[in-house]
């Protein structure tokens, strides 16, 4: 069990520090749109993948990046198949959390997959044809279906929720939970509640416009109206005082990529239920 533990830990650390990477450099790259708009198509895993590679040792960096994704789509699934958080099956949050769990392992792969295609030259940075978001892509072929309408609303619905759970995070700080508490003391734990805050409830701001435009498109059977980070960024800017709030933004998402240092860290790879025990 102690095997199973160290294996664990080492796997949801590798993760942790790729989500480390990657939402500092976001970050770095929506703080930089403020002073120019054309930065601003820069805020994408995409592009995230495209700067490490041109730099020195580019390809060894964005090697290790691919790596830590997909060690964190792995330690997702782990998460939701060996039930590391010792969730109740009875309780229908419970299990929802679960399927939450290992659709989030997919949508990592993915992105882990995009990071491949750019290693081996299968993508240069550049924008998707037409201009379309992939966001509008995804509810552009959903729609073409009878059910496609009430699919693309329902991710809407779910994204929307999900973005609610970002804000209670932010409130209540119940992230602090998932931490080795023996470990997490003093002023490491001050740190990781400010930034951690500040980190979901930029998040939180993002999902809540994305999951918006989704609704909306449903609503109006517009593919074109749905839409992801660089459109919520885009919203954002139009916005009275929309450059600070597109700063309070970029700050929000180098928190976070801060807090999930802390993860690869101080977390707790195991519930208490499942903790492996002394023998003797």
């Amino acid at each position: 069990m102690r095997d199973t533990s160290n294996w664990l830990s080492a796997v949801a650390s590798a993760g942790y520090s790729a989500k480390t990477i990657m939402y500092s450099m976001l970050g770095l790259f929506i703080l930089s749109s403020v002073i120019t708009a054309a930065d601003r198509e820069k805020a994408t895993q995409e592009q995230v993948f495209v700067t490490l590679k041109s730099q020195p040792f580019g390809q060894v960096l964005l090697g290790i990046l691919i790596a830590g994704l997909v060690s964190y789509a792995l330690w997702r699934w782990l998460q939701s198949i060996l039930n590391t958080e010792s969730l109740d099956m009875t309780k229908a949050k419970d299990i929802i959390m679960r399927v939450f769990l290992f659709v989030s392992g997919l949508f990592y792969f993915g992105a882990a997959f995009l990071g491949a295609k750019v290693l081996i030259g299968g993508h240069t940075g550049g924008s998707s044809s037409g201009g379309d978001s992939k966001g509008e892509q995804v509810s552009q072929q959903l729609m073409q279906y009878q059910w496609g309408i009430y699919l693309v609303a329902a991710i809407g619905v779910g994204i929307l929720v999900f973005a609610f759970m970002q804000f209670k995070h932010a409130y209540k700080a119940d992230f602090l939970k998932k931490f080795e508490q023996d470990k997490l003391t003093g002023h490491k734990r001050k740190t990781t509640t400010v930034v951690g805050r500040i980190g979901y409830f930029a998040r939180g701001i993002v999902y809540l416009l994305v999951g918006s435009f989704f609704v909306v498109s449903a609503i109006q059977s517009d593919p074109s109206e749905a839409g992801g980070l660089q459109q919520a960024l885009q919203t954002l800017t139009q916005q009275t005082f929309g450059l600070y709030m597109l700063a309070a933004v970029g700050v929000g998402f180098i928190m976070f990529g801060i807090y999930c240092g802390f993860e690869a860290r101080y977390r707790r790879y195991l519930a208490e239920a499942c903790k492996p025990t002394t023998p003797f």
